[in-house]
């Protein structure tokens, strides 16, 4: 059954910082993670950003930037209204935009949220968004022969597997010749990550097996380990994942300089890593991409198959994500060009190109994830709504774009009904929650 739900921002949000919800050109707000508690509960997370000149010392709300995470948990039971919501505002010491960048949300076998962003920014968020039970900071700037303070990083980015294990990015100093930190280690947990205890993480793959620059004080893992021993300075896994995919998949062009994206799990021992080339000013369309197939000891078993590097590009519109299905062993990925499904071996199953209508539409949409039963989860960005839309258990190579088609006319109603309802300004929805269901972390 296809379900829609507004992603909609409180009024007492809107009314503190004054957002004009009819100029949407002076703010942004995206949706960038969705995630499902053991009861069902959805959870759906979204950025809210706004600068203003000398926004970072205004004392007025009205004048200051905005740099704010927004937490929504829909209740199991249905209903298109938050049953709890947060408002989470990262510190703002280093960068006026924010000090934690690119974060991500999961929810963890104890039924709190793990938060994690660049570089290795961790946040513990209650299940009930109540409060913040816990976090691994780090300073997340680093200059040449400038003090830096370690702190207690954990990761960058953290999947749960179907097992409980943690999937996670690592970043380090030096990547690919630089003097910044960037997601590089690929790594795996399988023991529980709480406000009192981070546990040891176990390096599988490293993009570039090579970082320059690095320290032995500053970069040295003490609870990241390969072969028994701490990650930094010339120990980490080898070869780099980044030389792995030219050599077993020669690009046309080589630029080197991979870069590494979100890795998802199909299973406790099987995960599908991506891995792009290097970016350039000019465009990108046509450039090196692969999403790399990998076991949990870090051997690479192939890739999702049968794209091609420029008709089938994800960078047009950076359309990086991947979404896995770990009950069907399935995997997804939406961009610009068409909507693809492929299995655990990366045979491809499906593409419903983007080319005709009415799957023209799946541009406007960016793929969240997937949820318990094995529907897609879609942001349609534009007009702020969610979306679940259910995927055939088989048969996908003719039942996809049926399925699709079907689910974008239930939408089209169900957006039709929502309007009337909650009479939106511009496609910006608001709510005022219940006493107690709106909380500040």
């Amino acid at each position: 059954m296809v379900l829609t739900v507004p992603l909609a921002l409180p009024d007492e949000f809107v009314a503190k910082y004054a957002l004009d919800l009819g100029v949407s050109s002076r703010w942004v707000h995206e949706h960038v993670s969705a995630a499902f508690g053991a009861t069902g509960d959805m959870y759906v997370m979204s950025k809210v950003w706004r600068y203003m000149p000398d926004g970072e010392v205004a004392e007025d709300p009205v004048k200051q930037s905005v740099s704010a995470w927004l937490i929504a948990r829909y209740a199991a039971g249905g209903g298109d209204v938050p049953a709890a919501f947060a408002v989470f505002l990262t510190p703002a010491v280093f960068s006026k935009f924010g000090d934690v960048s690119d974060l991500r949300m999961a929810v963890l076998p104890d039924g709190n949220l793990v938060l994690a962003g660049r570089p290795d920014i961790t946040y513990l968020v209650a299940g009930d968004l109540s409060r913040v039970v816990g976090s691994y900071t780090t300073d997340p700037y680093r200059m040449p022969f400038q003090p830096y303070t370690v702190g207690n990083p954990f990761a960058t980015h953290v999947q749960v597997t179907p097992g409980g294990r943690l999937l996670c990015t690592v970043a380090e100093f030096g990547v690919r010749g630089t003097s910044r930190i960037a997601p590089n280690l690929v790594a795996v947990a399988d023991a529980a990550l709480t406000a009192e205890h981070r546990p040891v993480l176990r390096a599988i793959a490293a993009m570039d097996a090579a970082p320059v620059k690095q320290d032995a004080e500053l970069d040295v893992r003490p609870y990241v380990h390969f072969e028994g021993r701490p990650v930094g300075l010339d120990h980490r896994p080898g070869p780099g994942l980044g030389d792995q995919v030219d050599r077993l998949w020669p690009p046309r062009y080589s630029h080197g300089n991979h870069w590494l994206g979100h890795p998802v799990a199909l299973a406790d021992d099987r995960f599908v890593v991506p891995v792009f080339g290097r970016l350039f000013r000019g465009g990108n369309r046509g450039k090196q991409f692969a999403f790399v197939l990998m076991d949990d000891a870090g051997e690479v078993l192939g890739r999702l198959e049968g794209l091609d590097l420029y008709r089938d590009s994800p960078f047009t519109g950076e359309c990086y994500r991947v979404s896995a299905d770990p009950r069907s062993g399935r995997v997804f990925h939406l961009n610009r060009y068409g909507l693809y499904a492929w299995s655990a071996d990366g045979t491809l199953l499906a593409k419903v190109a983007t080319d005709t209508k009415p799957f023209t539409l799946l541009k406007n949409f960016t793929l969240l994830g997937c949820d318990p039963d094995g529907s897609l989860v879609l942001a349609q960005d534009k007009q702020n709504l969610l979306v679940r839309l259910p995927v055939p258990a088989d048969g996908l190579a003719e039942g996809l774009a049926r399925a699709v088609a079907d689910g974008l006319a239930a939408f089209g109603k169900q957006r039709t009904a929502l309007k009337k309802r909650w009479t939106p300004q511009e496609w910006h929805w608001t709510f005022r929650p219940e006493p107690g269901r709106l909380h500040h972390l």
